[in-house]
């Protein structure tokens, strides 16, 4: 049963309808009146009753592409695909506002792109045109449009992207920033613990929150990753990134013993305070409770200061990791397995910059090797002419 409302923009409707039997609540404004409301929503039943389009070419793209995302993908994938289709419709309402969906031609579509290029980069437009093509291709198949206005469409932007792979400390400004961190770890704080845990892991933001100790082998010496910490919507254990991600992982001893001083501590605090570590979470504070991504990155910002190295983010501890082991020549398939990418072509494209500037200096190294093996050739050359010369030969 929808319920209608008369707003300063019109008059809207909400209705319930089932969706593979999940029950969710779609809404259309921008009326004139409270009977174009009515018929615009006993259409909308009509259509889903037949098995048709969310709207029809009438309705304004945005509330088409809103109710497109709440029937069809919030919550089918992940969180990330969730946030980034959210920011696609934020970016959408800024530049076609009450446009309705038939209105939308290839210019119009074109120009959407090339205006929030102005100022973005190309990855960043392209993700932009990923999910809104989605729903207009989606809009396209249920006939709701006669044409896909973003066929063929074509994403440039004006901004040259910085990797955040190639956000990273060296391996002398990472030995600062641990030598900093661990000079003053508090127990009663886990932030320090996880700038140490990421460091020698390169475990992703989530996956060290997500961390257990029934998953820390202490005997072994190894750390099993097999979920994640949903620490944006759900506050609760969540997948892996990927299969790939489901994996086991060597640690070294000065790691292990940071960590069993952790768990110590949270034993004797759960003694004296009464509190449980029902999840049985490693990386807690005080109260039992996790660090805040931005709490993490606050803490790391300041001691990168006392450090005297570059100022990074959490995430970029996975990638100072990671450059740590391949400039220490580790093999990339290893290397590949041990982050957790699906495939090693992942490791590859994401760390191929470090890759390239170590294939440089190795080939700096082969002419420096080619040198000596000639000047040693002539070296001997010379003396044993000499030696002929002196036998008279």
């Amino acid at each position: 049963m929808a319920t209608y409302t008369k707003l300063k923009s019109g008059w809207r409707y909400r209705t319930n309808v089932v969706v593979n039997e999940e029950r969710i609540q779609l809404m259309e404004k921008g009326f004139r009146t409270k009977r174009e409301a009515q018929a615009a929503a006993e259409a909308l039943e009509s259509r889903l009753r037949r098995g048709g389009s969310v709207l029809d070419g009438n309705s304004p793209f945005i509330d088409y592409f809103e109710n497109w995302y709440k029937v069809f993908r919030k919550g089918k994938f992940s969180n990330r695909n969730d946030r980034d289709i959210l920011l696609s419709i934020s970016v959408a309402k800024r530049f076609f506002k009450k446009t309705k969906l038939k209105e939308i031609d290839k210019v119009m579509y074109q120009s959407f792109l090339n205006d929030y290029g102005n100022g973005h980069a190309t990855a960043t437009v392209k993700k932009i045109h990923t999910y809104t093509r989605a729903c207009l291709r989606d809009a396209h198949e249920a006939g709701a449009i006669i044409r896909d206005p973003s066929y063929r469409a074509f994403v440039k932007g004006t901004v040259e992207a910085q990797k955040e792979s190639s956000k990273y400390l060296s391996q002398t400004e990472a030995s600062l920033l641990l030598k900093e961190t661990i000079s003053n770890l508090n127990p009663m704080y886990a932030s320090r613990y996880m700038i140490v845990f990421g460091l020698a892991t390169g475990c992703r933001f989530s996956e060290t929150l997500g961390l257990t100790w029934d998953c820390v082998d202490f005997k072994n010496k190894t750390v099993r990753i097999n979920k994640t910490w949903d620490y944006e919507h759900k506050h609760d254990f969540a997948p892996t990134k990927n299969k790939s991600s489901n994996r086991v992982i060597t640690i070294d001893d000065q790691t292990l013993s940071i960590l069993n001083e952790l768990k110590l501590y949270q034993a004797k605090r759960q003694l004296s305070s009464g509190l449980r570590n029902k999840k049985n979470l490693v990386f807690i504070d005080r109260q039992l409770t996790l660090t805040s991504n931005a709490g993490m990155n606050k803490t790391l910002k300041r001691l990168c200061v006392k450090a005297g190295v570059q100022e990074i983010t959490s995430h970029s501890l996975r990638h100072t990791h990671a450059s740590i082991m391949i400039y220490n020549d580790l093999n990339i398939k290893y290397i590949s397995k041990r982050l957790g990418h699906e495939t090693i072509v992942t490791t590859l494209q994401t760390y191929g910059h470090i890759i390239d500037e170590l294939s440089q200096r190795e080939s700096e190294q082969v002419s420096i090797t080619m040198n000596d093996l000639y000047t040693h050739s002539a070296e001997s050359g010379h003396k044993k002419s000499e030696q002929d010369v002196s036998r008279g030969v």
